[in-house]
C-alpha cells in the first residue's frame, strides 16, 4: 500500500510541469521545446491515474504507444536545440522503422526483449545528444554557467531518467527467469527515476518563469 501510495504521488506531480506553463505561458525558448514532453508526461501521468480503471485496457498497450511518442518529444527537444539536423532526422527514420519491425511480431501477452530495442535506441539519442550539447556548450565558452541554462536541467533529468530506467530494464529482462527476486522492487526503481524527472521538471519549468518576470 505504501508503494502504491508513492507511485500514485509521483503520477499526481507529473501534471504540474504543464500547470506551471499554463498559469505563464512566457517561458524561455528551451522550455518551449521541451514542451511537447511535457504535455506528453502530463497525460501520461492522468492516464496513470485514472485511465486503467476507466478502459480496462491491457498497460502493455499503453507502454508501447507511450514509448513511441516519448522518443519523438525527446527528439524533437534536441533536434531544436542543437545544429545536427540531418542526424536527428535520419535517427527519427531509424526508430520509425525498428519500431514498426518489432510491432509485426509484438503481443501483449508475449516476455521477451522485444522492447529492449526501443530503450536502447532512446537511451542512445539520450545520451549521444547531451553530451553533442555540452561540447556545443564548451566550445562557444561564453560565461553563463551551466546551472543558469534551462537546457541543463532538462538535459539532465532526461540522462537520469533514461540511463537509469535503461539499467532497471536490463535487470527486469533478467528477472522475468528467476522467480525468486520480486518484480515490484525493480518497478519501484523506475518510479524513483520518474520522481525525480518530475521534480527536475517542476523546478526548471517555474525557474524559467521566474527568470522572465525579472
Amino acid at each position: 500500500m505504501e508503494n502504491l501510495n508513492f507511485v500514485n504521488f509521483v503520477c499526481f506531480i507529473g501534471i504540474f510541469p504543464l500547470i506551471i506553463y499554463i498559469y505563464h505561458k512566457k517561458v524561455n525558448i528551451e522550455t518551449v521545446f521541451f514542451l511537447p514532453f511535457i504535455v506528453l508526461l502530463a497525460f501520461g501521468s492522468l492516464y496513470e491515474l485514472f485511465g486503467y480503471s476507466i478502459f480496462k485496457g491491457s498497460t502493455k498497450y499503453w507502454f508501447r504507444i507511450y514509448s513511441f511518442l516519448e522518443f519523438y518529444t525527446v527528439l524533437y527537444f534536441y533536434y531544436k536545440l542543437l545544429n545536427y539536423k540531418k542526424f536527428f532526422v535520419i535517427y527519427a527514420i531509424f526508430y520509425f522503422i525498428l519500431y514498426v519491425y518489432l510491432l509485426i511480431n509484438w503481443s501483449p501477452d508475449k516476455i521477451g526483449l522485444n522492447e529492449l530495442p526501443l530503450n536502447v535506441a532512446i537511451t542512445s539519442i539520450v545520451i549521444i545528444s547531451s553530451f553533442l550539447w555540452f561540447i556545443e556548450v564548451f566550445k562557444r565558452m561564453d560565461d553563463k554557467p551551466l546551472y543558469f541554462r534551462s537546457s541543463f536541467y532538462y538535459i539532465s533529468a532526461l540522462l537520469i531518467y533514461f540511463t537509469g530506467t535503461f539499467l532497471v530494464f536490463l535487470m527486469g529482462d533478467y528477472m522475468f527467469f528467476d522467480d525468486s527476486i520480486s518484480r515490484d522492487k525493480f518497478w519501484i526503481l523506475i518510479v524513483i527515476f520518474g520522481f525525480f524527472l518530475r521534480l527536475i521538471l517542476i523546478f526548471t519549468v517555474w525557474k524559467a518563469r521566474i527568470k522572465l518576470e525579472h
